[in-house]
């Protein structure tokens, strides 16, 4: 095997463990139903709360319509 076709493989395998990933966070979400936000929890829902809520305030709207 030569270099490239070991680079293949090791992007498919990250590829596939990305998709692995999303598809447990999604039936944790199912599984645990709507609950608040939980630190420690990795479902879809509590992922994208926490990222909300990392992001910065949205910027000032200096414009006048």
């Amino acid at each position: 095997m030569d270099r490239k076709e070991k680079l293949a493989i090791q992007q498919q395998n990250a590829r596939r463990l990305i998709f692995e990933m999303i598809d447990a966070a999604g039936e944790l979400s199912v599984k645990k139903g709507p609950h608040p936000l939980e630190w420690g929890c990795n479902c879809i829902a509590c992922v994208n709360k926490r990222k909300e809520k990392s992001r910065e305030n949205p910027p000032v709207w200096r414009y006048h319509l």
